[in-house]
């Protein structure tokens, strides 16, 4: 039987630094998204609550606690990472190798944001989650206190990172024009 190893979307990529930004793959070890079955919400936040010492957040956001995170992906639809869940009055979907999960850190993030992403992240407060476009790419972004948490599907991997690389570089040769 051939052992099969386990590899990142990134290959365990080097954080990525131009100028004052930074950018880094993030490897969860589960994420399932969660579709709580026909009336049944409010029973899969208490479950949760129970389970977790979380609830499903409300619309456009994301609750944090103990290493796990629950984020508002659509209507009806929640993506959980951190510890596996199950047994919950909901459908839920395995998706830890389904996408590829980066940080945007540092002063310039916001400006990043602002040339890939149609959405005003700079208005984003954080816990704050949507469902946009980076470049061409289907993402979802969370705002954190450093900056941005992003998730694309994992065959659009390299081409995240490309996008974000480039924006990086310019927008530090425009501030080292600017004297910044």
């Amino acid at each position: 039987m051939v052992n099969l190893i386990p590899k990142s979307p990134l290959n365990s990529m080097e954080p990525i630094k131009v100028g004052s930004i930074v950018l880094s793959e993030i490897t969860y070890a589960n994420m399932s998204t969660i579709q709580p079955f026909k009336n049944k919400t409010k029973t899969v936040s208490k479950e949760l609550k129970k389970k977790f010492n979380l609830e499903l957040p409300g619309d456009g956001r994301s609750s944090v606690a103990k290493g796990n995170t629950v984020m508002w992906i659509g209507m009806g639809q929640y993506l959980f990472v951190g510890n596996k869940v199950d047994n919950i009055s909901a459908a839920i979907t395995d998706q830890s190798d389904a996408w590829t999960v980066v940080e945007l850190v540092g002063v310039g993030s916001s400006d990043v944001m602002d040339r890939l992403c149609p959405v005003d992240a700079r208005s984003m407060e954080s816990g704050d989650v949507i469902r946009s476009l980076l470049g061409h790419m289907a993402t979802i972004v969370r705002k954190t206190d450093l900056g941005f948490e992003l998730m694309v599907f994992r065959s659009f991997s390299k081409t995240l990172v490309h996008e974000i690389e480039g924006s990086m570089k310019s927008i530090a040769a425009q501030n080292k024009l600017k004297g910044l």
